[in-house]
């Protein structure tokens, strides 16, 4: 059986699995997500500079006004 549980009760459930008998319940640790491995690969590579960004000043903003107004 296997039940998903809402994170924001996860304490809850826990501390209610605890009260039960040790031999009624195994509680194994989440896996990691599928994507931990990449958000790991991608926060490396802007600590590190590999990765390329903008930056976000004015010349940004106001290019992405003009984008909008050509748009709307």
């Amino acid at each position: 059986m296997t039940v998903t549980i809402n994170d924001s009760f996860s304490d809850q459930v826990i501390a209610f699995l605890k009260t039960l008998p040790k031999e009624a319940v195994r509680i194994e640790e989440a896996k990691t997500p599928w994507y931990a491995d990449e958000v790991e690969r991608r926060i490396e590579d802007y600590k590190s500079g590999k990765m390329e960004t903008a930056p976000l000043d004015q010349a940004f903003w106001d290019e992405m006004d003009d984008f909008i107004d050509t748009v709307a």
